[in-house]
């Protein structure tokens, strides 16, 4: 289970892993692109003040996953978008098998991973800027949806983790796999801006949903099309 929510960060894809297509197998999470493009960007997200945003891309920077969401002992990697080109890199397309016209516009996602003390990739995360509030609506709309007619053949929908301190329209589903795994996905949105965290560890992804939302209640509304 580990592998496959690795996998799906390596690859930028940010996937429920068995609800949609299957990214594979791998080990611990790689980075995207080269060390220094991903540490300029993690650089630029921890500097990120999101009450200084201006452009949705910019406010989804700066709600993206950062150190100071994650436990202590725990790290984070940027995986930047090569040059930035999201025409074949999903952020949703493809979960319970549902194709997401809301991905069609979207303007630039900033997939982070976070990595718990052993170097396990436990938490995925990307912050996604729409072209619109529009649009942003229209993707949490279609995960809730595709959720709630998510194939059951190897998953289980249990009752969804209970986080206090959300921000904007919020989607949580909790997710047991027919190997004992349980994955929380937490979806929160404001405008043009959506982030969108997994997490095989529930505690971890609670706080790290929590700083986001931090930052998400702090976006200027203008520039999340508000």
């Amino acid at each position: 289970m580990r592998s496959r929510l690795a996998a799906a960060v390596a690859a930028a894809v940010l996937l429920l892993a068995g609800c949609g297509s299957d990214p594979g197998d791998g080990g611990t999470a790689t980075p995207t692109g080269d060390p220094s493009p991903a540490q300029a960007e993690q650089s630029a997200a921890a500097a990120a003040d999101p009450a200084a945003a201006d452009t949705p891309a910019a406010a989804a920077l700066a709600v993206a996953l950062r150190a100071a969401d994650v436990p202590a002992g725990w790290s984070v990697q940027a995986n930047p978008v090569p040059d930035g080109d999201l025409s074949d890199d999903p952020s949703l397309d493809g979960i319970c098998g549902v194709a997401f016209a809301s991905d069609q516009r979207r303007t630039a996602k900033f997939p982070v991973v976070g990595l718990d003390p052993a170097g396990d990739a436990l938490l995925a995360s990307e912050a996604i800027a729409y072209d619109s509030a529009e649009a942003g609506a229209l993707a949490l709309t279609e995960l809730r949806d595709a959720f709630e007619s998510c194939p059951a053949e190897d998953r289980t929908i249990v009752d969804p983790p209970v986080v206090e301190g959300l921000a904007g329209t919020v989607v949580a589903v909790r997710v047991q796999l027919a190997d004992g795994a349980v994955q929380d996905v937490i979806a929160q949105g404001r405008g043009a801006v959506v982030s969108v965290l997994i997490a095989e560890d529930a505690a971890a992804g609670a706080t790290a949903a929590q700083g986001i939302a931090t930052r998400l209640v702090a976006l200027p509304g203008p520039a999340i099309g508000l």
